[in-house]
């Protein structure tokens, strides 16, 4: 992989903070689960002991910090499975849809290459919280797929499927799910060659 470049995009993360949608079961949105996160920003690749692996032309990898987890509001456990963490890139005419989501690639080498600890699957019970501190990510087109506005091609925010069955074949998002972003509003998105740039 060549040198590594940096570049500020004029672009804002989306500074939606909190998103409550209602749900069912044990749980309702007056007590969902809690998962805050850090969109640390977009890379086009990073080394392992194996080789290199590149997100590909018009793409990259957008990485988030998982900053922890929350059930102490809910009367029930949760099963956090970072594998259904997801990235709507529909047009809003499909955005419910299943159109277009962007899952978490599921490579166990790339928090371990970050300095990180990979992220299993975890149950919390009920009335607990636990602190996570590591990454997921994400492949995603960065050539504005969803025919937006410019300024939202670097727009990405977290959503979780909370679905039964396998995963992208739902159509429950968010369910019984709060997720905090936890960046300043005016916080802007990175874009680095190297995957490893987003944690200096």
């Amino acid at each position: 992989m060549g040198p590594s470049t940096k570049g500020f995009l004029s672009v804002l993360m989306l500074s939606a903070g909190m998103l409550a949608l209602s749900g069912c079961g044990n749980q309702s949105s007056h007590n969902p689960t809690l998962i805050s996160y850090r969109p640390l920003g977009l890379c086009k690749g990073y080394e392992t002991p194996d080789g290199p692996v590149a997100a590909g032309a018009n793409k990259g990898f957008a990485v988030f910090k998982i900053e922890s987890l929350s059930n102490t509001k809910a009367d029930s456990s949760f099963t956090f499975a970072p594998e259904r963490l997801f990235v709507n890139q529909s047009p809003p005419v499909l955005a419910l849809g299943t159109a277009n989501r962007r899952f978490v690639y599921p490579d166990p080498r790339f928090a371990k290459i970050m300095g990180l600890t990979n992220i299993p699957e975890i149950t919390l019970a009920a009335g607990e919280k636990r602190d996570i501190n590591s990454v997921v990510l994400i492949p995603l087109a960065i050539n504005n797929p969803g025919g937006g506005a410019e300024a939202n091609q670097f727009s990405y925010e977290l959503a979780y499927d909370t679905g039964t069955g396998d995963k992208g074949d739902q159509q429950n998002v968010n369910e019984d799910i709060v997720f905090t972003i936890t960046n300043p509003p005016d916080a802007k998105w990175l874009l680095v060659e190297n995957c490893k740039e987003l944690l200096k």
